[in-house]
């Protein structure tokens, strides 16, 4: 075995040309399949795994009948279900809010998890440092003020050795770091909090005049592990017991019935509404069968290389028999090549994989920097890694390797031992256009189309959803956020403050207008309030009635007048908020709504002067606030790619809803001057304020751009545009390489065409006809292979029909011209053909 592998390693070296594409060729697709097999890991596998291993399971609530009215639970019905053991043998409760976070001058928003403190016991993880919270801590109303730090805000301080111990400020209140969560997370979800708190320091964080964790007030959510033998079929039936306790007073309303839903964990924990996330299992297939198509490409192409190469040496292996060695010692010593190729594209694919997840993190990082919530899949190599990788090598081996093992080692040793080098073994048309190695050429063909059409369907989409009309302006602008988090400030020192902001902002150089809201488009902070027509009672509502549920959910935002300007939102009927109503309290409570809500509340009736309620989207909406008057409808702005119809806009003046956490939006005249004009601002607000930090300060198109959705769609266009260039790539690579070889053992023929008077054309012709002909075979192929997984992918893509033309198309052309371009390089080098010297030499 060890002379074999030497004579592998010399036979190798022997070539470097090949050796050296052969080693690229894997290197690439074994590093896209380790990139792939990561995030499908991570994502899809990993959790799933681990939900069943520890059965956990989330619960949610909801309305009775068709409306489905989602919520999250309050602490007593937590309690009530955690006692029933029904389900259950350990519930856990969580909920988020997002807090500014951060010291020593570095301040941002973040998300903040609030736990009970069996929460990590329940997901069994453990500390990576410190220790987790105590039962004391978690306690309602304890106000313990200590924090854990997630593993990427560690990173993101400094990786300090001291954190522990140490002081960080959310909300501007000082909390003790007492530990560290591991770097694979803490959390049931993808994406955690950079700090976690205990239930105990819920009034701080979700306080207001009323009890954070009382019975009126819904901001947890439940995570649990099932009892013994219990399972999501049978749960469902015990949830009658505990239906009925939850429904009883005093946790619960009989005229207004709610029920528990169990579902698995999510896997992006974003709302308090179960998560369709069907798209991700089909997602990890679609990208597990690209990666392996990507695999099977360059398999082919090697295939191909191997057989080519098995020709010239068809003799030394003829010798080698005669001299007595047995067919499998030859299959034996070309397997040990192809593994050693393989070996050493596996080497070299890991450290590519490496290198594109550091690339793609790299081309990310102020996107993902710019998230208030972490990502929790680890990114570390671990020996599951290591296996697939040598699974992958293994595998590639035997399927390029194998097969043109055999067949060159199927010699006639007389015949092989006469011929020629480069003396082709057979003749005729169809072995000429159809032998095994052009129909495994017309395959490589058929998957590389493949391959590109799904590419140009994911990038198609992805530039869809970058290239959509959000229905305001992002050009031209820019925003700044700042938190009046100072618990000394009063209501109206904060508008004071707010007031002197905007006032400021207006009257800089090249500023054409100036807006505050409570809210910035495509931001994750969005409150949703329930609203009603006026006159009408929540209560009323038969849950049971569709045909009664007039009080849909809107996106509540408070605003300053001149805020649609800014954005340049058009104002389609009614009047904008007055100057008074922006910055007085009090007076006559107005609201401006857009038009899919006025739709939604009164049909085809006149909006403008009509009356609506409002209650927040934690209760049960069974209490509407005072009536507001409508007094103008808007456009309805558009900023979610994933989401085919907007939601509904709810806006009310900044003078009747104070607000801390505030969004200045400021719109200039030239837009090649932001960056100027915002550095200015920059300047005037530390010198206006310099106790309040700036937490966000950014054209609102960067803004806009950094967004996650759209940021998840753009790496999913480069990561599949990335896969069919590969492809591609393989398939020029795999065409040329046949073409050349077939143009060197055609090379008597052709002297021979050219003394008896073919011209340069004639040749040109007769190789490229056979080029056409194998190529029209894999494109009609894949055509069909293409369709196919065109419509496998439908679910998967954003506003791109699984037939598309512009895509299909394309990597037709694309493919048919790299493909012809790679037949046409060795036929013109074969029309200078000598025939003196060819025939000489011969």
């Amino acid at each position: 075995m060890l002379s074999d592998l030497k004579y592998a390693l010399r036979q190798l070296a022997k070539s470097p040309g090949f050796t050296t594409v052969a080693v690229l060729c894997l290197a690439l697709c074994i590093g896209v399949n380790a990139t792939m097999f990561w995030f499908v890991r991570a994502m899809v596998l990993q959790p799933l795994i681990r939900d069943r291993q520890q059965h956990l399971v989330s619960f949610y609530t909801a309305s009775q009948g068709a409306n489905r009215d989602f919520r999250g639970f309050s602490y007593p019905e937590f309690g009530a279900i955690r006692a029933s053991h029904e389900i259950c043998s350990d519930l856990a409760a969580y909920g988020f809010e997002t807090c500014v976070v951060g010291r020593s001058g570095s301040f941002r928003h973040s998300l903040v998890g609030l736990v009970s403190e069996n929460y990590f016991s329940v997901l069994q993880v453990r500390a990576w440092r410190g220790r987790f919270f105590s039962a004391e801590e978690a306690r309602p109303n304890s106000h313990f003020p200590v924090a854990i730090a997630s593993y990427s805000l560690w990173q993101r301080l400094g990786q300090p050795v001291d954190l522990i111990g140490s002081t960080i400020r959310i909300k501007n209140e000082p909390y003790v770091v007492i530990g560290i969560a591991p770097a694979d997370g803490a959390s049931s979800s993808a994406i955690g909090p950079d700090v976690w708190l205990p239930l105990g320091m819920a009034q701080q964080i979700w306080g207001g005049s009323g009890d954070a964790l009382g019975a009126q007030s819904y901001p947890l959510r439940l995570i649990g592990s099932f009892q013994s033998g219990v399972s999501f079929d049978n749960a469902r039936d015990r949830l009658t017991v505990v239906n009925r306790q939850l429904n009883a007073p005093p946790l619960g309303d009989p005229s207004f019935p709610r029920e528990l839903i169990l579902t698995p964990p999510p896997r992006f924990d974003l709302g308090t509404r179960p998560a369709n996330e069907n798209f991700l299992v089909p997602f990890a297939v679609i990208a597990t069968a690209l990666a392996m198509s990507v695999l099977l490409v360059a398999s082919l192409n090697l295939a191909n290389m191997l057989m080519a190469r098995g020709v010239t040496r068809q003799k030394e292996i003829a010798i080698r028999l005669s001299l007595g060695a047995t067919r499998w010692q030859i299959v034996r010593q070309l397997l040990i090549e192809s593994f050693l190729l393989a070996l050493a594209g596996g080497v070299i694919g890991k450290l590519f994989g490496v290198a594109t997840g550091f690339f793609l993190r790299r081309l990310s990082a102020g996107d993902f920097a710019a998230a208030r919530f972490n990502f929790t899949a680890d990114r570390t190599t671990d020996w599951l890694d290591i296996a697939m990788i040598a699974a992958l090598c293994l595998g590639s081996a035997m399927a390029f390797g194998f097969g043109p093992a055999l067949r060159i080692t199927r010699v006639n040793l007389v015949e092989d031992l006469k011929r020629q080098p480069g003396q082709p073994a057979d003749g005729g048309q169809w072995n000429r256009s159809f032998s095994l190695r052009h129909c495994l050429m017309m395959a490589q063909i058929a998957f590389s189309f493949v391959l590109l059409f799904s590419a140009g369907l994911f990038v198609r989409g992805s530039q869809k959803a970058i290239d959509l009309d959000p229905g305001f302006v992002k050009s031209g602008g820019f925003v700044v956020n700042l938190d009046y988090v100072d618990p000394n400030l009063s209501d109206d020192a904060i508008a004071r403050r707010e007031q002197a902001l905007l006032i400021r902002s207006a009257a800089l150089p090249g500023v054409t207008s100036a807006a505050l809201a409570s809210s910035v488009p495509f931001n994750f902070e969005t409150n949703w309030w329930r609203i009603f027509p006026a006159g009408s009672d929540a209560s009323a509502i038969n849950p049971a009635d569709q045909s009664t549920q007039t009080a849909p959910f809107a996106v509540f935002t408070v605003i300053s007048r001149g805020y649609f300007e800014t954005l340049g939102i058009p104002l389609l009927k009614g009047r904008d908020f007055t100057a008074a109503e922006s910055s007085q309290q009090g007076g006559h409570l107005v609201a401006i709504i857009d038009e899919t809500l006025a739709r939604a509340l009164f049909g085809d009736q006149e909006p403008v002067g009509r009356r609506v309620a409002t209650s927040s989207g934690n209760a049960d909406g069974k209490h509407p606030d005072r009536e507001i008057e409508i007094v103008g409808i808007i456009r309805s702005p558009h900023e979610d790619p994933f989401e085919p119809a907007a939601p509904h806009r709810f806006y009310r003046p900044l003078g009747q809803r104070a607000q801390s956490n505030i969004y200045l939006h400021v719109k200039v005249a030239d837009p090649s001057a932001t960056a100027a004009v915002l550095d200015r601002l920059r300047r005037d607000l530390t010198a206006l304020d310099p106790d309040t930090p700036i937490l966000l300060a950014q054209p609102l198109s960067d803004f806009v751009d950094k967004n996650l959705n759209l940021l998840l769609v753009r790496l999913a266009g480069i990561v599949f545009g990335a896969s069919g260039l590969v492809a591609l790539m393989l398939a020029v690579i795999g065409v040329y390489g046949l073409k050349a070889h077939t143009i060197v053992r055609r090379t008597r023929e052709i002297g021979i065409r050219i003394a008896l008077g073919a011209k340069p054309a004639d040749v040109l012709a007769v190789v490229l006809k056979q080029g056409v002909q194998q190529t029209v075979v894999g494109l009609a192929a894949g055509l069909v292979l293409a369709l196919a997984a065109g419509q496998m992918a439908a679910k998967m893509l954003y506003r791109v029909s699984p037939f598309d033309p512009i895509a299909l198309v394309g990597a037709a052309v694309v493919l048919a011209a790299t493909v012809l371009l790679a037949c046409y390089l060795p036929a013109r080098r074969a029309t200078k053909i000598n025939p003196a010297i060819t025939l000489r030499s011969e």
